[in-house]
């Protein structure tokens, strides 16, 4: 069991209020996906092609909802503190790592760019700032494991360029039987025997969004270098109404 117990030892004011800007683009997804469940919105998943269907739902949330102007807008005006302040949402943006002297490509299913946030780290580094999500479909009990190796990329992937200490992971929880709540304790019980992530601290139910309980945060510590510690924010959305 890979658990220690201390406290979120970065806390600086750079930190905090990266910290503060890293909470307001997590109630924007949540304040998306709930306009999403409002408008009943639904994805077919015999519509998706070629797709991948992960990567049809990922989609979907960017294209029709994250990057969509009226949502940045009501960004702008309700949920940030900057009405000029800009946000982008990429898909399978890559980020380069090494790993035994290679170097690799990093895929992130959702990269976030938001102005003030760059700002705020200006003098931190002059590399461009991307908060990465990592998305899973979770259907079955297999995938509370998959989705546990997108923490340990976190935690093992060395990147070229500056890695916020922040990191985000989306759950879509296709399976009606499964609640956040399930969902979350399942990911925890594989951290608590996992011996290559070390936990600071595991899954936390976290408010973030006063109409939405399905936000959590958990503690880890990157796995090279000082051994800095890195939070993660996981949303579990239930897309049980949402996919057909």
């Amino acid at each position: 069991m890979a658990i220690i117990n201390s406290a979120h030892n970065f806390k600086p004011n750079v930190t905090r209020l990266t910290e503060y800007r890293v909470n307001l683009v997590v109630k924007y997804i949540v304040h998306c996906y709930l306009s999403m469940i409002e408008e009943g919105k639904k994805y077919d998943f015999s519509q998706k092609g070629k797709l991948q269907k992960e990567d049809y739902l990922r989609n979907g949330l960017v294209d029709d909802y994250l990057s969509k102007k009226p949502y940045k807008d009501y960004y702008k005006q309700y949920i940030s503190d900057n009405p000029n302040v800009e946000i982008y949402f990429n898909k399978e943006e890559n980020q380069i790592y090494q790993l035994n002297g290679i170097n690799s490509d990093d895929y992130i299913d959702i990269s976030v760019k938001e102005t003030k946030l760059s700002e705020v780290l200006s003098e931190t580094t002059e590399d461009e700032i991307k908060l990465a999500f990592e998305c899973k479909r979770i259907k079955v009990p297999q995938d509370h494991k998959e989705y546990i190796k997108d923490i340990h990329k976190f935690a093992n992937r060395p990147f070229a360029t500056y890695r916020l200490p922040f990191e985000g992971q989306i759950a879509f929880i296709e399976n009606p039987l499964y609640t956040r709540q399930t969902v979350s304790s399942e990911i925890n019980k594989e951290l608590q025997v996992d011996t290559k992530i070390v936990t600071v601290k595991l899954l936390e139910n976290k408010i973030i969004h006063s109409d939405f309980d399905g936000t959590y945060h958990s503690i880890h510590k990157r796995n090279y270098g000082a051994r800095e510690d890195f939070s993660i924010y996981h949303l579990m959305l239930n897309y049980s109404r949402v996919i057909n």
